[in-house]
């Protein structure tokens, strides 16, 4: 199976690194992951040349919206932010957007001290400001 992440720029990425290491470690042998350099724009033309091997995608800048729009079907969470940062291939070969920051965020937070009620500064209008807002909110 595959799997990358996109974005432009996405040179600097440590994705790969980080995954090979996990699919190392979960022993997924045969898996492998990469990084594409892909505007917002040019997303839907990558995903749609997509074999079947491909299992999934991590979106960063600046395709978070766009993977929405690319999507067949899209989480209530990335919905309501109006941003995914993983688009996965279902079984059928359709593919599902989620947005795994705002959870992510929620547990760096809470595993931080910060408690409900507390003030919380967000500096950004992207995809992942709107993804800290949600986790905010949820505190």
């Amino acid at each position: 199976m595959r799997a990358a992440v996109v974005g432009k720029p996405i040179a600097h990425s440590l994705s790969p690194v980080i995954h090979e290491a996990g699919y190392a470690a979960a022993g997924l042998t045969g898996w492998s992951y990469t990084r594409f350099e892909c505007a917002a724009d040019e997303l839907a033309g990558l995903v749609a040349g997509l074999g079947p091997e491909w299992a999934g995608l991590s979106v960063t800048m600046p395709g978070k919206e766009a993977a929405l729009a690319v999507a067949d079907g899209v989480s209530p969470v990335a919905a309501a932010v109006g941003a995914a940062n993983t688009l996965v291939r279902r079984p059928d070969g359709t593919w599902y957007a989620d947005n795994t920051d705002v959870a992510g965020m929620v547990d760096v937070l809470t595993g931080a001290g910060v408690a409900r009620g507390a003030t919380v500064t967000v500096l950004g209008a992207g995809g992942t400001a709107r993804a800290a807002l949600a986790a905010a909110a949820r505190l």
